[in-house]
């Protein structure tokens, strides 16, 4: 009789460890440099394509544009035991050491939208900032038909995708002599601190024609200070073109901006990237994605295509749930049977 219920007891530790949630497969870090709409659309890209893989587990880490915190994030996110890195570094230096702890310790890196200064990494991706800068360049110079004053306010101060858009920009604008950025303003990606750096700019506002901004909120926040002035409004044109509301496709078709350029998240394939990584498949070290720009002659194309995709992510969003939800009733009620077994099995045993 001893040895019988010491079986039942067996059989029922084997039956519970089989309840347990299986163990993921690849844990993956995701170090964001932030946290704004682009970079939750970007995040939300990956949770969705992680769905489609089993046993991939996410871990997100955003460092509000403070290197030494995102630097001691990513050290987190090593000793936590993660299997691949995504890293988006806030400045082209200060973040490299992290990077390069978690690379000389074997784990692979991808950097993506922003660069680093370290050739330690694994995969590199991104748009073409450089590309981004110099197009909205000369689109810029064409509307402003070769002549005009141009207020550009810049993104974060040592920030690759910075630099390469300023570089771009301005290596454009040389063709046209009669075009002068007569105000060079610094920001950091962010609404309120273009609204602050335009506010106090001492220079006389109604000279201005257009404003560039590194970014759609660096420009929606140029325009709130001129609004604010009551300065007759110039065009102002930025980057990202973001779908959704609020987003930088919406703002151009409803006339705040007068163009974007289309910065690409694609959370996807990055996911996918990663994969292919720790699967040991081929994949290339440098990938640049394309892009194009948003005018109010294609905005509202442009937002009805963007509006049905983000419908359909939500729509995947609630199966998602909707799927989750019934494997925990189905592991509750399976759970429930094999007690119940283990009840009917201990209560036969007694009766003998």
């Amino acid at each position: 009789m001893r040895n019988s219920f010491i079986s039942i007891l067996m059989f029922t530790a084997i039956l519970f460890m089989g309840c347990k949630q299986a163990e993921p497969k690849y844990i993956i870090g995701v170090s964001q440099c932030s946290e704004d709409i682009w970079r939750d659309w970007q995040n939300a890209e990956m949770r969705m394509e992680a769905n489609f893989h089993e046993g991939v587990e996410l871990r997100f880490t955003a460092a509000h544009d403070d290197s030494e915190l995102q630097s001691s994030q990513i050290d987190s996110l090593v000793e936590s035991g993660i299997n691949l890195l995504i890293v988006a570094p806030n400045q082209l230096s200060s973040v490299s050491p992290a990077i390069d702890r978690a690379y000389d310790k074997g784990i692979p890196v991808i950097v993506f939208e922003r660069k680093t200064d370290s050739r330690k990494y694994s995969a590199f991706v991104s748009a073409d900032n450089y590309e981004m800068g110099h197009l909205m360049g000369e689109y810029i110079a064409t509307q402003l038909g070769g002549k005009g004053q141009i207020m550009e306010v810049k993104g974060l101060k040592g920030s690759s995708p910075a630099e390469e858009r300023y570089n771009g920009f301005h290596v454009a604008l040389a063709a046209y002599p009669d075009i002068k950025v007569v105000a060079e303003l610094q920001g950091d990606w962010t609404e309120p601190t273009a609204y602050q750096a335009v506010k106090n700019w001492k220079g006389d506002m109604n000279s201005i024609d257009l404003v560039f901004g590194h970014n759609d909120r660096s420009a929606i926040g140029a325009r709130k200070a001129f609004e604010e002035r009551g300065a007759k409004l110039p065009m102002f044109c930025g980057i990202d073109a973001l779908p959704g509301p609020d987003g930088g496709i919406q703002q151009v078709r409803d006339s705040l901006l007068d163009a974007s350029y289309i910065y690409p998240t694609h959370g996807d394939q990055l996911l996918q990237l990663a994969l292919d990584i720790l699967d040991g498949k081929e994949y290339p070290r440098e990938t640049l994605f394309t892009s194009a720009l948003v005018t109010r002659d294609n905005a509202t194309v442009l937002l009805l295509e963007s509006d049905e995709v983000v419908r359909q992510a939500h729509n995947l969003i609630k199966l998602q749930k909707k799927a989750a939800s019934y494997l925990e009733q189905l592991s509750t009620q399976r759970i429930i049977s094999l007690l119940a077994l283990v009840l009917l099995a201990l209560l036969a045993l007694i009766l003998v």
